[in-house]
């Protein structure tokens, strides 16, 4: 009798077991026809969900979506309150990047050096408010100055806001959070990790690197707040990065993607930060800068098309700076285009990056590009975490995202576009010294370990498309 029932129990699992397998398979199949996935990605997932739906399934709910609806809906409704309180016109509700303004002014932050001493000075000197956001916020002495600063400020009385990705900072302490909030810093988690704390999805995360004071001078690049990025003294193992400081215009634009962001993560009304909306920087300088903004909430994808207008507008020479190279067909196929028609393309990359499996994934295009006439080069000391695309000595392109699937198409991403030839020139002088520290493609890859063999770049190129 016992061994009936077990029989049956066992019968009813396999076959509940099969009909939750066929439902979750088919509602991540609807999910990646509705979203129009590239054909690489949705094969990627679609193999995975056949072979264990159940746990291709769950894992495809919660990190396979690209663009949000829900996400859309309220950081564009966030977007036109901004700019109907900043007094730009509807239309542009919704656009992720407005015209370039001029009268800037820029600085350099040529290292994690730089911008440790800038940020630390830029808080201390602020008077009305602090706005940071960072991908990245460790549990380091860097982080813990910062934010002992941070915490100082709140107590003299200023607005302090600090906005953390809930994936990237989950080293930040929940004591220094508790810490800082009692000191008066409003700290907001941008889309938990946990499914049922968030908006939306939980793949969707935020990588911008922001921090803005007064509303009129702001940080933006690639610097994270922890000491493999930032520090008072040189290491021979931080990450070589760039970011630049800028006032003027401009950071009205930045102020605005702070806001929209805050206020989606807060679950707060725009029209709660009408005087900083509404606030405008005078003109400092002579540059002529473009916030470009990207994520899951716009309905296109303004970096990944800056980019590609780029590559294919430039006239004799294109500097690709990037710590992660993973491609979609597009920007693949038109460096190869450009490289034949004999422009000169060069593409620079740390030899080593802190992450394994994309130096896999990159030399399934790497050497397509090098027969192609691309010079690439490794950067042969520290981990390069730089992202700047030169074209020419009309325009750079610097800022958060990788030229990677993730940064193009799924994370929170900001650029600057500069096209003042001073500041073009000076960041083609910070990436000619990385050039003179980095060994051409063809010599590195006669180094050991440096290419993957054949069963792990097979196994990575099925599932690059998921990274």
């Amino acid at each position: 009798m016992i061994e009936i029932l077990s029989s049956s129990a066992h019968l009813i699992l396999t076959h509940a077991t099969t009909v939750l397998s066929f439902i979750l398979a088919l509602l991540v199949i609807q999910r990646a026809f509705s979203e129009k996935r590239k054909p690489g990605n949705f094969f990627a997932w679609f193999f995975f969900v056949l072979t264990v739906p159940l746990i291709a399934g769950p894992l495809y709910l919660l990190f396979g979506g690209r663009k949000s609806r829900l996400t859309a809906k309220i950081k564009q409704r966030v977007t036109a309150q901004a700019l109907a309180l900043s007094g730009e016109t509807e239309e542009l509700a919704g656009k992720s990047t407005i015209d370039s303004t001029e009268g800037n002014e820029v600085l350099l932050l040529h290292s994690g050096e730089d911008f440790y001493a800038c940020i630390c000075d830029e808080i201390q000197k602020a008077k009305t408010a602090i706005h940071i956001a960072t991908y990245i916020f460790g549990n380091d002495a860097p982080a813990k100055k910062i934010a002992g600063l941070l915490e100082q400020r709140a107590k003299d009385g200023l607005t302090v806001r600090l906005l953390l990705d809930s994936l990237g900072c989950w080293k930040a302490s929940r004591r220094l959070r508790c810490r800082l909030r009692k000191a008066g810093v409003e700290v907001a988690i941008f889309m938990p990790v946990v499914p049922l704390q968030t908006h939306s999805n939980a793949n969707l995360r935020n990588h911008r690197k922001l921090a803005i004071f007064d509303h009129q001078r702001a940080l933006l690049g690639g610097h994270n707040i922890d000491q493999r990025f930032i520090g008072t003294l040189p290491d021979p193992k931080r990450f070589i990065d760039i970011s630049v400081a800028i006032s003027g215009p401009a950071v009205a634009q930045v102020s605005r993607t702070f806001i929209a962001d805050w206020a989606f993560a807060t679950r707060r009304n725009a029209f709660e930060f009408k005087p900083t909306l509404q606030f405008q920087p005078q003109a400092q300088g002579s540059s002529t800068l473009k916030v470009i903004t990207s994520g899951p909430d716009v309905s296109n994808d303004p970096l990944w098309e800056q980019i590609l207008l780029l590559i294919h507008t430039f006239k004799e020479k294109l500097t690709i700076i990037t710590p992660y190279f993973i491609p979609d067909d597009v920007i693949f196929q038109s460096l190869i285009v450009q490289a034949r028609s004999k422009k000169r393309i060069r593409l620079i990359l740390p030899k080593r990056s802190n992450h394994s499996v994309t130096d896999i994934a990159r030399h399934n295009y790497l050497q397509p590009l090098h027969e192609a006439g691309v010079e690439i080069r490794f950067f042969n000391k520290q981990m390069l975490h730089a992202k700047l695309i030169i074209a020419d000595d009309t325009h750079a392109l610097l800022g958060s995202a990788n030229i990677d699937m993730r940064s193009l198409f799924l994370n929170f991403e900001i650029g600057l576009l500069h096209s003042t030839r001073s500041d073009v020139a000076a960041l083609a002088s910070w990436a000619e010294s990385i050039n003179d520290q980095s060994i051409d493609y063809s010599l590195a890859i006669k180094e050991k370990g440096i290419l993957p063999n054949r069963a792990a770049a097979g196994f990575v190129r099925l599932i690059e498309p998921l990274l």
